[in-house]
């Protein structure tokens, strides 16, 4: 309904029943965001909460794009093959009944574990220079590595050199991500940059990955887990 004033205008009466929509809409519209608010504090409560786990298990280098992507060689490339030996020492384990995080390269979460493994293959300019290593973090960690060497060294028939030999395995980045009861080592499996270890190795990822699992099973007092046969 119009009315006329005085001075001949027309006034018109107040739109309240139009208005109660639009204040609805606004307050969905704040309840969303509000919503929206905490999903995403949870979220960031949830990826602060440490993983916890028997094994800690990481395949060097997967996932990136850029940066530090790994050895490459002739006869392929390293985060192919540290996917590999991580994915079925992983499966065998699993398979046991053994708790397992199965992390990518930069999985920056602390994780809570008893053994944390690492897998790298190395690479090097002059071919053949180097062979199998060990990265450790700390001299309670030699226990654990002595147990490797001792079990790596009977298959594996090249040469190997000292622990912590390079600054990237003395001061490895992941060190900071795990917590461990018993260690948290780098193998480092052999040189793929050089022919006689790298052919060894690629025909026999799937036997390093069973390795692998057979050691962390001895190291936790886990069963079910046979050694390999090389």
């Amino acid at each position: 309904m119009h009315i006329l004033s005085d001075e001949g205008f027309s006034l018109s009466k107040p739109k309240t029943e139009q208005d109660k929509p639009n204040q609805s809409n606004l307050v969905t519209f704040l309840l969303i965001i509000i919503m929206i608010g905490l999903f995403v504090l949870l979220i960031d409560e949830y990826d602060k909460k440490p993983l916890q786990a028997d094994v800690y298990i990481q395949a060097g280098h997967e996932g990136r794009r850029v940066g530090n992507t790994g050895a490459v060689s002739s006869y392929g490339r390293e985060v192919d093959w540290t996917i590999r030996v991580a994915d079925e020492a992983t499966r065998i384990l699993r398979q046991a009944g053994v708790s397992v995080i199965r992390a990518p390269a930069d999985q920056k979460r602390e994780s809570v574990v008893r053994l944390a493994l690492s897998i790298h293959f190395d690479g090097a300019r002059r071919a053949c220079s180097t062979g199998a290593s060990i990265g450790l973090n700390n001299p309670s960690d030699k226990s654990a590595a002595r147990a490797w060497k001792r079990i790596y060294r009977e298959v594996f028939p090249f040469k190997w050199m000292p622990d912590n030999f390079s600054k990237n395995l003395k001061y490895y980045y992941n060190y900071r991500y795990t917590s461990t009861s018993d260690a948290e080592l780098v193998l480092e499996l052999g040189e793929m940059s050089c022919p006689e270890q790298a052919r060894w190795m690629k025909s026999r990822l799937k036997k390093l990955g069973a390795l692998v699992a057979y050691f962390a099973a001895q190291r936790i007092g886990a069963s079910g887990v046979e050694r390999p046969v090389f």
